[in-house]
């Protein structure tokens, strides 16, 4: 045998050997990243139901916080130099107030509350 065929018949040998050593570095590859990808899937897993938590507790404070309110500021206008009036309701009851830098004023008691009438109500029905 020459030299040339002795390395013709030697290199699928080679190859071979070759090819099963990477196929088996991948296949640990392979393995070795299976948990490494669960982990991370409870990893996300687990902060995401972290977030869950809080974000049902927030809900739960901000009901809490608007059912346990006895005042509301309903509306208020600006009239300008620093004066404003507002309807607050104070438990269940509606009043028209006045304030400026220097004062707050009790204007009206409301008896009820009407719901505003559309701008544009008017001019359709005429």
């Amino acid at each position: 045998m020459t030299h040339f065929q002795t390395a013709a018949t030697a290199e699928p040998n080679i190859l071979s050997a070759a090819s099963r050593t990477i196929g088996a570095k991948q296949g640990n590859l392979i393995d070795s990243a299976l948990p490494n990808r669960t982990f991370q899937a409870a990893a996300l897993r687990g902060a995401l139901d972290c977030l869950q938590t809080a974000w049902n507790w927030l809900q739960r404070k901000r009901t809490q916080q608007l059912t346990s309110r006895r005042m509301r500021l309903k509306e208020t206008i600006s009239l300008g130099e620093k004066r404003c009036i507002s309807i607050v309701q104070v438990d269940g009851a509606h009043f028209l107030i006045g304030s400026s830098t220097a004062s707050v004023q009790l204007i009206a008691v409301l008896d009820k509350l009407q719901e505003p009438a559309h701008p544009h109500a008017e001019r359709r029905q005429s």
